[in-house]
């Protein structure tokens, strides 16, 4: 091999379905639950530990609900926010017990400055988890983030807010849709095997008050109207 296309290689500008084969038989996939077995049957056994996983959705309908298992996941590492839409809560980041410190947030000038802070925590063994906010990514710019992250065994959150998803090369790609009684998740792709298909989670599962909150007003009813009828279980 010459030296322009080594080059090329080590940048993965090049993909090597052999390379690609051998290293996915001598590192074996695993997963965390997402929470949900539903969604767990679909991705068969749940988010990749390693790669990136492509997020299409509308924004704060609940994709972080769906996300938070891979938070959780993280017991060690630097968790890296790169240009999030909004400040994440620190109620919520003491209840999955994420001290503040190993959450840090970026917020680059530019995108080609987003872009290569992303490709330098994938490749960062002291980063466990990076979410990436941006739209119009290459399928060469992608793939070089899913080999990177293959090799320092990190996981990279790419979220679009996009309504037209788009092919990408990455580990595992669901379009998320809100429903009038929750959120359809569809499975678009997952590399390794032929992927189709996908579930609906209820409000109820998503967030598990909002239960004992139908309860309440069910059976509160009034002076006037008579209580609902309300289905436990």
């Amino acid at each position: 091999m010459n030296s322009t296309l080594a080059s090329m290689q080590h940048q993965g500008l090049i993909f090597n379905a052999k390379a690609q084969s051998e290293q996915a038989g001598s590192c074996p996939l695993t997963y965390t639950p997402t929470g949900f077995s539903e969604l767990d049957a679909l991705l068969q056994g749940g988010w990749p530990d390693a790669g990136v996983i492509s997020v299409f959705s509308q924004p704060a309908i609940g994709e972080f609900r769906l996300l938070q298992a891979l938070l959780s996941a993280q017991q060690s590492g630097l968790i890296i926010l790169i240009n999030p839409p909004a400040e994440p809560c620190a109620h919520w980041l003491a209840q999955l017990q994420i001290a503040s410190e190993r959450v840090i947030i970026l917020r680059p000038k530019s995108d080609s400055e987003a872009l290569w802070a992303a490709e330098q925590c994938a490749r960062s063994s002291s980063c466990a988890l990076i979410w990436l906010w941006q739209e119009g990514l290459s399928f060469t710019q992608v793939r070089r983030f899913n080999l990177a992250c293959q090799q320092s065994q990190a996981v990279l959150v790419l979220l679009s807010y996009s309504t037209q998803p788009c092919s990408l090369p990455v580990q595992l790609s669901v379009h998320i849709l809100p429903t009038d009684s929750g959120l359809t998740v569809r499975l678009l792709r997952q590399q390794g095997r032929f992927a189709s298909g996908e579930v609906h989670l209820r409000r109820t599962q998503l967030w598990p008050f909002l239960h004992y909150s139908d309860l309440h007003q069910a059976f509160k009813g009034g002076d006037d109207e008579p209580l609902q009828h309300v289905e436990v279980g």
